[in-house]
């Protein structure tokens, strides 16, 4: 239904070219500890600049988790039929004892609850000057009974987990400030004092968020020059040169023609999908988008259809079912319809598999949509987002949207696309001709980081930055699965989720990793479902290796304490020897030995001269690392370029 679409083959490119989808499989990562300062012995981090992470780059192509490979026959635009494989993400099953144990620990609260309630009902009757009502006579009340319940007696149980305030730069390390609940537990006040500990919440992934001298006179600069805020529109006094440059810097970043700088991230979505598409269009929806492409769907008036999770082969069913049933009630064909993902789903910790999402949508003539409000700048070799991670050229994406607020240190977003639509969205979008724009220090302080992304600046941190980034990430996920935890996600995601389950472990988790000074985001019902709680760390460049193995040695403390080790068998995980000899040619630049040392945790793994994963198995006792090919000794490969 997107007349700009050119017509292909199914598992043809443009050219007429035989399309590869990549199937990848999961690999042991390890990396390394040789030279670098021991954590304290006590397990808590110490905070200090410590050392910088000399661990070798992880490869261009990450082999991230395992995923299941479906291959079948489409007819396509062409003469007979092509076969086209799609690689899906196995999804993830809760186990049924941690379901049954989670079920019964809400049954338990929610029983609480009304037993509570009963009984205050009772007393307000006996005693109702003590129990005034909860809205005034003759209005209706304003929270939904559930909603108020839930707030009540389960949230307000567990509110010092949420919201935590703080009173520094949200860096590798943050000061907390100190809460105390009021008599009911329906409020939290300050009491007086912080905590310094170390930040595994922000979504701070560059580290940008830290102040930086050489970018701070600039941004300074640009306050004084243009004001702390326009107080207009974009399209009325609201527009100044600082905008102007970001946009150009933005859109030669990404590779898209033009783009179109917005205020705040979440209005990105939410004002400019029911800009581009109304009534008698068709939105498809990954189920796990972000709230704010739901809102803006909703707010759109087109139908909405949403498909499973990161499925390409479920997002091929419901747009030929869409397309050959019409519109409802006229059977009328859509006027258009819009596919819309993410780059990384902030809430799994999973990147979209979008090579055959956009080969699904070309067959199919569908507009697509992709999110990279988690990625610009924390995939790909270069910074430059899931396209760049996932092989796919910028072309092949219809919209573009993405947010400063996680790898620049900023806030707002952008939205990326042709000249022709970005020119209409400056005139209908109501976040340009409503909203105040983009603070011009927010603005100018997103391009001095692009710019140091890109090297324009003349130096290689923004590269460094990204490398880090990778290998902490990287090298924190492995340590979380090989200690047992239920680790979601793809290898490389700055997002590891480790799952928690049941409600009461939410606030246990969350106080014991605070009391031994780590900084930890947990997430329950409704952000998730019901029995899904899970705890999010989210890594950063600005963390040292010193800093995340006290952080590994922490959470497997409290993991032990709490007892979520879901996947733990008595010995580390370690990958079964078919998986390494069936995906040696994505293993390489394999590093490291810190878990072995840290942790007393024993393999054995052997690399090739070139630093190629050749075997590794948990079963022989100690570490050992050989050279089984070429000469020159053990000494460690210079990393390979991505």
């Amino acid at each position: 239904m997107a007349p700009h679409q050119r017509t292909r083959c199914a598992g043809q490119d443009g050219d007429g070219r035989t399309v590869k989808v990549a199937e990848l499989d999961p690999v042991a990562i390890v990396s390394k500890d040789r030279g670098h300062p021991k954590p304290s012995s006590t397990g808590t981090p110490v905070k200090g600049k410590g050392s910088a992470s000399s661990l070798p780059v992880y490869p261009a192509k990450s082999p991230g988790r395992r995923r299941g490979v479906l291959s079948r026959s489409v007819d396509g635009a062409c003469k007979g039929k092509k076969s086209v494989t799609f690689s899906q993400v196995e999804e993830h099953t809760v186990p049924w004892i941690a379901a049954l144990t989670t079920y019964f620990g809400y049954a338990v609260l929610i029983l609480f609850g009304y037993l509570r309630d009963s009984l205050e009902f009772a007393m307000s009757v006996l005693y109702p000057s003590s129990f005034p009502a909860k809205a005034p006579e003759g209005y209706a009340p304003l929270f939904h009974d559930f909603q108020y319940f839930y707030t009540r007696r389960m949230y307000w149980r567990i509110q010092d987990c949420f919201n935590r305030p703080i009173s520094s730069a949200p860096g590798a390390w943050i000061d907390v400030m100190k809460r105390e609940k009021s008599a009911d537990h329906s409020s939290m006040h300050l009491a007086g004092g912080i905590t310094t500990a170390l930040n595994l919440s922000s979504y701070n992934y560059l580290g940008f968020a830290e102040c930086d001298l050489e970018m701070r006179d600039e941004v300074v600069h640009a306050v004084r020059t243009y004001g702390v805020a326009n107080c207009s529109a974009r399209t009325e006094l609201g527009t100044t040169e600082v905008h102007k440059e970001l946009e150009e810097c933005i859109a030669g970043f990404i590779g898209k023609p033009a783009a179109m700088v917005l205020g705040m991230g979440f209005a990105t979505n939410s004002t400019v999908l029911p800009a581009i598409i109304g009534q008698g269009g068709l939105i498809i929806s990954d189920e796990l988008n972000h709230s704010s492409i739901v809102n803006g769907a909703r707010g759109s008036g087109a139908k909405i259809k949403v498909f499973k999770h990161n499925n390409a082969e479920s997002l091929e069913q419901t747009l030929r079912q869409s397309i050959a049933e019409g519109q409802p009630r006229t059977r009328r064909p859509w006027s258009k319809i819009i596919v819309v993902v993410e780059g990384l789903y902030s809430m799994e910790g999973e990147i979209c598999n979008l090579k055959p999402i956009v080969e699904v949508c070309k067959r199919y003539r569908a507009y697509l949509w992709v999110d990279e409000a988690h990625s610009i700048g924390a995939l790909g070799a270069t910074g430059r987002g899931v396209l760049e991670h996932c092989g796919v050229s910028p072309g092949d994406v219809d919209i573009m949207m993405g947010t400063f607020t996680k790898s620049f240190g900023s806030v707002g977003g952008y939205i990326a696309g042709s000249v022709e639509l970005v020119e209409m969205l400056r005139r209908v979008c109501p976040a340009s001709t409503h909203a105040c724009s983009m603070a011009p220090g927010c603005a100018k302080q997103a391009t001095l980081a692009l710019r140091m992304i890109m090297g324009a600046d003349g130096t290689s941190k923004g590269k460094e930055k990204i490398e880090q980034l990778r290998r902490n990430a990287n090298m924190f996920r492995v340590g979380l699965e090989r200690m047992g935890c239920e680790v979601l996600g793809d290898m490389d995601s700055p997002v590891v989720p480790v799952m928690l389950y049941n409600p009461s472990k939410i606030p246990a988790f969350s106080r014991e990793c605070l009391d031994r000074k780590l900084a930890v985001v947990v997430v329950g019902f409704p952000a998730t479902p019901l029995i899904k709680s899970r705890v999010r760390f989210c890594l950063s460049a600005a963390h040292t290796e010193e800093d995340l193995i006290a952080a590994l040695k922490v959470v497997s403390e409290v993991s032990e304490r709490v007892m979520i080790k879901y996947k733990w068998s008595g010995k580390p995980n370690v990958v079964p020897q078919s998986d390494l000899t069936d995906n040696k040619a994505h293993l390489f630049n394999v590093v490291g030995e810190w878990d072995a040392q840290h942790f007393g945790w024993h393999d054995t793994l052997s690399i090739d001269a070139n630093g190629r994963f050749a075997r590794g198995n948990g079963d022989e006792g100690s570490w050992h690392v050989k050279v089984i090919e070429g000469g020159g000794g053990a000494q460690k490969p210079p990393p390979l370029s991505p």
